[in-house]
């Protein structure tokens, strides 16, 4: 799944682009949804799909599960050191929207699954193409999103194990580092993305950092609707990776001071 988490946000507003090329990022929410397995897994029951008495055809399901399943955003009240920070409903939509840039890890992540983003890392982007910018949106490319729809493997279980289901303590994948999240935060990015279950890798147990294949290293939009939940700590979004280039002049605008932290 792609999780999205909201770091520091800038104003900006989509517009004046074709989406001539547009790539969704977003995996579906199904019965094969993943959630972090301590969590309520997705379900959706439905209760109706028929014709009713006046010969309407009517479709109704009920779905439930945790904030953070399948594509989602962690809100800034999710986890932090204290009590605080927007949630999924006070996020403002001209704040989920930027330009993005990806860096990508996945050779160091099929040595080591692991393997944490660095600060090297990052500053080796950097050489290539630039400081990121502020008000930017990083993709962290890791390639583990591939093994999606094998749910043992995604979460990086050890083959042969006999696990329960809500098993935590037997996770493997890449995430970020602590010094690189604060990169990110020092460069005042919109928010950082990344193909596996969390931000921070598999065997993290203090949580401090908390089908991107196709994306280029940078010059795309990013478009990362969350569901409006009201005092919400995340949630599913659909998230949209425009690749016509818009112009950043026309998308960013000032920082309006508060990053809902």
């Amino acid at each position: 799944m792609l999780t999205y988490v909201i770091l520091s946000i800038c104003l900006c507003s989509a517009v004046g682009f074709q989406m001539k090329s547009a790539i969704d990022l977003t995996h579906p929410f199904n019965e094969n949804t993943i959630a972090w397995p301590a969590n309520t897994q997705f379900s959706a029951t439905q209760i109706m799909k028929d014709y009713t008495e006046t010969g309407i055809w009517y479709e109704e399901r009920v779905i439930s599960g945790s904030e953070h399943s399948g594509t989602h955003l962690d809100a800034p009240v999710h986890l932090r050191d204290e009590e605080g920070g927007w949630s999924a409903g006070d996020i403002p939509l001209n704040r989920l929207a930027g330009p993005g840039i990806k860096i990508d890890i996945s050779e160091k992540c099929l040595e080591n699954i692991d393997y944490e983003l660095t600060v090297e890392d990052v500053e080796a982007w950097e050489s290539k193409h630039g400081q990121i910018q502020e008000g930017n949106i990083v993709i962290v490319h890791t390639d583990r999103g591939k093994f999606y729809t094998d749910r043992d493997r995604y979460l990086g279980r050890p083959a042969g194990m006999d696990l329960p289901f809500n098993d935590t303590k037997h996770l493997h994948f890449p995430g970020i580092s602590p010094a690189a999240a604060q990169v990110f935060v020092d460069r005042k990015v919109y928010g950082v993305a990344i193909d596996t279950p969390s931000l921070d890798y598999g065997q993290s147990r203090d949580f401090k950092s908390h089908s991107t294949e196709k994306l280029p290293a940078k010059g795309f939009l990013m478009n990362c609707m969350v569901q409006k939940l009201e005092g919400g700590s995340g949630g599913p979004v659909r998230v949209i990776a425009i690749l016509d280039k818009p112009r950043t002049d026309q998308l960013v605008q000032e920082d309006d001071g508060n990053t809902g932290l």
